[in-house]
């Protein structure tokens, strides 16, 4: 299958890309790749690269984000797991191994309940399965900030998040280009995402997930810190827990070796 863009027929529109395998033959699983809010299929890059060899990888533009439509009002993440459903469906995928991160992490927990049909298996990096009350407040708080100043008026604490220091330092090509990024995100898709991540909440049926799942974590992670992720994994019957050292939030750009190697030995731990 060659590499291809394309957007969905159902509404609203989501813009995906469908690559591999390219070793030829039928591809030995399929994988869908979501990604962070304020981000878009490209945070995926190197990673697709790599699982194309051998695999049909399909990655996509969250709604509101990236060349996907963005829908007027607040969204929940019961509509995102339907977007990444009908998608599945669309594609005529069959169950897949979900690879999300932060918005895509809670996108794939919600899918998996909603959707168990859709899923083989889960990867769930640098997200959560809830916020406390004080994190709940703070999205309000980001919200509100986009409403009075736009995007520019969270973007820079957005990128401190995301990366540690010593990334900021030795990466800024890198982390200037994120900042534009989520700075052509549709603000109001934007904040209707911010209402549904602040909404999340799977903690309580984490244990009807009943697919192998890996949890992984930033070790600097300070948005989704590894008590979340450990929370997500004790939830999860069967499921393994990794944190990545020298990892704030975007940890599969941060380490891009560390993130593949751990999603690589999963794999084979599973298929063993």
């Amino acid at each position: 299958m060659s590499s291809t863009f394309e957007f969905t027929r159902s509404l609203p529109r989501l813009h995906y890309r469908v690559q591999g395998p390219r070793a030829g033959g039928l591809p030995q699983q399929t994988f869908v790749l979501a990604h962070a809010l304020g981000c878009d299929l490209t945070l995926w890059d190197a990673l697709a690269d790599h699982l194309a060899e051998h695999a049909c990888v399909v990655r996509y533009d969250q709604r509101g984000h990236g060349a996907s439509d963005a829908p007027a009002g607040s969204y929940a993440m019961a509509q995102l797991a339907d977007d990444a459903a009908r998608l599945i469906a669309e594609l005529a995928l069959g169950p897949v191994t979900w690879v999300g991160l932060s918005l895509g992490g809670m996108v794939g927990q919600e899918l998996a309940l909603r959707h168990p049909q859709c899923v083989q298996a889960l990867v769930l990096a640098n997200t959560t399965s809830s916020y406390p009350a004080e994190a709940r407040a703070g999205w309000a708080q980001r919200i509100a900030g986009i409403r009075a100043g736009g995007l520019e008026a969270i973007v820079d604490g957005a990128l401190q998040r995301w990366f540690h220091a010593d990334f900021h330092a030795a990466q800024p090509g890198v982390v200037a280009h994120w900042r534009e990024r989520v700075l052509g995100c549709d603000a109001a898709g934007y904040v209707a995402c911010c209402q549904a991540i602040a909404a999340v909440d799977t903690t309580a049926r984490l244990p009807r997930i009943e697919v192998p799942a890996l949890v992984m974590a930033g070790a600097l992670d300070q948005g989704t810190p590894v008590a979340m992720a450990a929370t997500i994994a004790r939830g999860i019957p069967g499921a393994r827990l990794v944190v990545l050292p020298d990892a704030s939030h975007l940890s599969v750009l941060e380490q891009p070796v560390a993130f593949k190697e751990a999603l690589q030995d999963w794999l084979q731990a599973v298929a063993a």
